[in-house]
């Protein structure tokens, strides 16, 4: 039941997202060996809401949309990664860049908040530093998710 919760608020906020030509080619890229740019993002999506619902539960308001949203969008900076960088680290410095000019493509209106949270998402190996709660959520949120994404639990069904 609760991962049908959490799948329908990430629908809820971010169908738009989800349904973009650019998410969709994540689905084909892959990324930390082992999974996709899109699972990826979904991960990093479901465990920020889980972080937004226990910070709530312990009084502190978050706004769970941004960082959803953020989450999904990410990494979609790396998409067409071995044409766009030379290396990882390369990679890895100037993705989230990339991914904040993929995300105005996606959501023209975004907000700076949402554009920091992007941009700082490899913070502390970036310079970009996570400026509000959910810039932190998402920025661990990802690294949670990568770790996840690495060293699959046993008997678990890798998503690719």
């Amino acid at each position: 039941m609760k991962r049908l919760y959490y799948s329908n608020r990430i629908k809820e906020y971010g169908k738009d997202i989800l349904d973009s030509k650019e998410f969709l080619q994540g689905v084909r890229q892959i990324h930390h060996l082992r999974t996709l740019v899109a699972a990826h993002s979904l991960r990093t999506a479901k465990i920020a809401l889980k972080i937004c619902d226990r910070l709530e539960r312990c009084g502190l308001k978050v706004d769970e949309r941004r960082a959803v949203r953020a989450a999904l969008l990410h990494d979609l900076g790396m998409l067409g990664r071995s044409q766009r960088y030379k290396n990882n680290f390369e990679c890895g410095y100037r993705h989230p860049i990339n991914s904040v000019a993929t995300a105005r493509k996606i959501w023209p209106d975004i907000d700076p908040k949402s554009i920091n949270a992007i941009k700082s998402h490899m913070w502390p190996l970036s310079l970009s530093v996570p400026s509000s709660k959910e810039a932190f959520i998402v920025c661990f949120a990802d690294k949670m998710a990568s770790i996840a994404d690495i060293f699959p639990k046993k008997g678990k069904k890798n998503p690719c």
